[in-house]
């Protein structure tokens, strides 16, 4: 396809934004709605996602719901995937997610395909409700252009890969509400999935040439463990998410925002 259809399946509007933001309330109740088991041993496992040979989903409680005080979050939920019927062993966090990004340095079109789908993803302008739940439908057609270069990620096909990176960032979503929750305080809208998905895409951004480093790094100094890129920074270093007026190195010169 060429960047222009690209461009046509990836566009970030406000209106679009404006539109999803519903169904980010929605698929934390879901979630929080699952049924749950009597311990993280004896979890009650939910399909998010299912394919011929494959399964995403999560597992109710997640190890979080046995920490003490504070630290305890019984909505936790252990994301899954399974492979043939059987669990696969490796739980992902966000630092193998970085390896998998790091190892995809090659494949320059490849990453800003995934930079793209993960800033989407972190304002869920992919998700779709289906039979009544919140469902993660990235474009087809540009998966279809990231297995010209790439065929599976994390050992597992891409669409699995980007099934899994969802569950993960639905149990972010679950686990920085709860805390709020118990805190007395409003779920923000940076916190959890968009933190993370764009802390993803600033990296991928850092791995293109197009953020620096520094910034990359120091986000994380400051906001303890994530430095997610800004969407106005975000359609300057991908541009097929309709880059706003400015160039790459006008976008690297503004602080970043959360």
């Amino acid at each position: 396809m060429s960047p222009q259809d690209l461009r046509k399946l990836l566009i970030v509007t406000k209106e679009a934004l404006k539109a999803a933001q519903k169904l980010r309330e929605k698929s934390i109740e879901d979630a929080i709605a699952l049924e749950s088991g009597s311990s993280p041993a004896e979890k009650k496992f939910h399909p998010l996602w299912t394919s011929d040979k494959f399964e995403v989903g999560v597992g109710k409680p997640g190890k979080e719901v046995e920490r003490k005080g504070e630290l305890a979050n019984t909505n936790d939920m252990w994301p899954y995937i399974k492979e043939g019927g059987s669990f696969k062993e490796e739980s992902a966090t966000f630092r193998s997610i970085f390896r998998e990004l790091e190892h995809l340095v090659r494949s320059r079109r490849t990453l800003e395909l995934l930079g793209s789908l993960f800033v989407r993803s972190a304002f869920m302008l992919d998700h779709e409700v289906k039979e009544g739940r919140i469902t993660y439908v990235p474009p087809q057609k540009v998966l279809e252009e990231i297995r010209k270069d790439v065929l599976q990620v994390y050992g597992v096909p891409l669409e699995v890969f980007l099934q899994y990176v969802e569950a993960i960032a639905l149990n972010e979503e679950v686990k920085y509400y709860t805390r709020g929750k118990a805190r007395g305080k409003s779920y923000g809208p940076g916190a959890g999935r968009q933190n993370n998905l764009l802390s993803c895409a600033h990296l991928v951004a850092v791995l293109l040439g197009r953020a620096g480093l520094v910034d990359f790094a120091y986000g994380f100094a400051m906001m303890r463990g994530v430095s997610p890129i800004s969407i106005k920074k975000a359609k300057v270093c991908f541009p097929m998410l309709g880059a706003d007026s400015g160039s790459i190195e006008e976008g690297e010169k503004g602080s970043q925002e959360s």
